[in-house]
Order: structure tokens, then sequence, then C-alpha cells
């Protein structure tokens, strides 16, 4: 079998086809060539400029102080989050999370359901559900941040009687 290629062709056959295509071709293809090379060249030197400040986390600020801790109140009851090692390490190394919870009077709740649930949500990434046990007046589970990045941790609480309440902690990982 023989394989015909452009070079194997009569100069003959190229001549006619130029003058099938006629001149506007030409002309036609090489005003599409110049945009190209112009849509190419500015594509190219976008992104040579100065570079522009981060946007801000997905996930506002964080909200752990310097010692890894954070307070907040839901539903009536004052959530504690303090994580370790701090600062809180990506990379899938567990971690420790440590949960205390108490009433509106400021006593700890006791026999209660906690949950801590960690997610990515700038990469749609969960980070899965894991029991904390009780441990002296709090809880503690395992925290398992898989990557470096903005996480958050959402401490799920149910009381022996009343309603789940659900606190949201915005963490960074290193």
């Amino acid at each position: 079998m023989t394989w015909r290629t452009a070079t194997t062709q009569p100069a003959a056959w190229h001549e006619k086809a130029a003058r099938r295509a006629g001149p506007r071709t030409h002309k036609g293809v090489v005003r599409l060539a110049a945009v190209a090379g112009a849509v190419l060249a500015a594509v190219l030197t976008s992104g040579c400029g100065p570079s522009k400040p981060a946007a801000p986390a997905a996930t506002g600020p964080h909200d752990l102080d310097a010692s890894c801790r954070s307070t907040k109140t839901d539903a009536g009851m004052e959530v504690t989050l303090a994580v370790s090692p701090c600062p809180a390490k990506g990379g899938g190394s567990a971690g420790q999370a440590s949960v205390t919870v108490k009433d509106a009077a400021g006593k700890a709740v006791e026999g209660a359901k906690v949950e801590v649930n960690s997610e990515m949500p700038n990469m749609k990434m969960k980070g899965g559900k894991q029991s904390a046990g009780a441990k002296g007046d709090g809880y503690e589970s395992k925290l398992v941040l898989g990557m470096p990045g903005d996480w958050r941790i959402s401490v799920v609480v149910t009381p022996a009687s009343g309603q789940a309440s659900t606190t949201v902690f915005n963490v960074k990982a290193e």
C-alpha cells in the first residue's frame, strides 16, 4: 500500500487547487492568522502583570485564637472547641478536638451525644464524622484534616433531654 502526501503530488495539482481557492481565501487566512496571533499575545501577557492580593477565604475569618480555642453560643448552649496540635495540622495526621458544652446557667452538660464533623468547603471535601467520647468535664474526638487550608468544623451536640444544636467553627490547618 502506498501513502500519498502533499509532497508527492505533482506541482500542477497544487496550482489548480490555489486557483480554485481564489485570491480572497489567501487574504482571509492572513487576516485569521493576525487575529489569532493578537488573541494569543493577549492571553500570554495577561498573567504577567503585578499579582493581585488573594481573595478572602470562602469560610470567613478563622475562629480559633492563638491557643487554638474558640467559644460560641448556640441554642442556649456554650460550646468550646480546642484543637491540638496547635496550630491545626493538615495532611491526614490525626489531631484531637476537645469540646466542652455548658448550659445557659454555665453548668457542664453531661451525657450528651457529641459529633465532630470536618469539611473543606473550598474543595467540597468531607473529613468525616467523629463521635466524641466523654472525658472529664467535656468530650474528645479525633480530628483528621486531609490537607492544609481552610476547614469548617461542625460540633453537633444532642443533650440527653432537648434539641440537637450545631455550632460551626472555621479553622486554618497548616
